[in-house]
């Protein structure tokens, strides 16, 4: 029983407890001073936080502005590269189709230079034998 006794005696009672907290707490000039101090520095550091926090809002905005110009930079590429791949794919069939016929024309230019050099020769021989 002694503990608890003693126990009892070096805390505060419960209602003693409860006037502490409701009564006004007196400081002294140098604890005020120290409590002013604080409460500037926090003012302080909450107007450099909201400087910050515009400061960030101006910088994301810009990104932002950039981000969509670049898109339309992309876009405007996209685009001119399409246009590009689509005119190298005409030009490609244009190719294909040019060299097809120029493999016939030249197949036929073969052909007709055989028949003229056969004709040469015929005649060649025909004045031979004549």
């Amino acid at each position: 029983m002694k503990l608890n006794r003693a126990h009892a005696e070096v805390g505060p009672s419960h209602h003693e407890r409860k006037e502490d907290i409701g009564a006004p707490i007196k400081l002294d000039a140098e604890a005020q001073a120290h409590i002013e101090k604080h409460r500037k520095l926090q003012e302080d550091l909450t107007d450099e936080m909201v400087e910050l926090a515009r400061q960030l809002k101006e910088s994301s905005l810009m990104m932002n502005q950039s981000v969509q110009e670049t898109e339309k930079i992309l876009d405007s590429t996209e685009r001119a590269v399409e246009h590009s791949l689509a005119s190298a794919g005409h030009a490609t069939s244009r190719a294909a189709e040019v060299y097809s016929l120029a493999s016939k024309t030249t197949c036929f230019q073969w052909l007709l230079m055989f028949v003229m050099a056969c004709m040469f020769v015929m005649v060649v021989l025909l004045i031979r034998i004549t």
